[in-house]
């Protein structure tokens, strides 16, 4: 007579080696593409805040008159300078300036959300603004960090040759 053998119902350790292993690998790829997302994310908000900066920079201007010199609000005095930053003087934040004067409805941050920038540290993530003449002609410029380009010393060449777009990592930039 033939015995009959129980059969064993379960995994063995390396049928569950296997499917750990291949778990893991799946892990590390979806992290790597949500790390991705993530920048692209904020790189598409950036470039969106600085379609609504330059739009409101213009519309002032045609309200009010040239955009934030000595004798207007915002910026170093001079009409250049971050963003979102205060200078020290009343009025010298520009965004702060544009809620003031109902240009636009919120403030303006980088996603990256900087909070100080110094000379050399492509890593600053805030929005700058800079304005200048050349050839007699007065251009202004809203600069931004994009993350997902790399830095090269000739990122804003063409612009106002701005101390300050290159050095400070600006890499993208938008003429108003």
């Amino acid at each position: 007579m033939w015995a009959k053998h129980k059969q064993q119902s379960g995994f063995t350790i390396v049928e569950l080696l296997i499917v750990i292993v291949v778990i893991a690998i799946l892990a590390a790829i979806s992290i790597v593409a949500y790390n991705g997302i993530q920048q692209r994310s904020r790189d598409t908000q950036r470039k969106s805040d600085v379609a609504s900066i330059a739009k409101a920079l213009k519309l002032y201007e045609v309200d009010k008159g040239p955009m934030f010199t000595a004798s207007g609000c915002g910026a170093n005095g001079n009409g250049s300078g971050y963003f979102n930053y205060s200078y020290g003087s009343p009025g010298s934040d520009m965004n702060e300036c544009l809620k003031t004067e109902k240009y636009v409805s919120s403030d303006i941050k980088d996603p990256g959300n900087s909070s100080t920038c110094t000379v050399g540290d492509l890593n600053c993530r805030k929005y700058m603004k800079y304005t200048c003449i050349l050839n007699s002609v007065v251009t202004t410029y809203v600069y931004a960090n994009l993350e997902t380009i790399g830095h090269t010393t000739t990122d804003t060449d063409g612009t106002c040759n701005a101390t300050g777009d290159t050095d400070y990592g600006m890499n993208y930039y938008v003429k108003i």
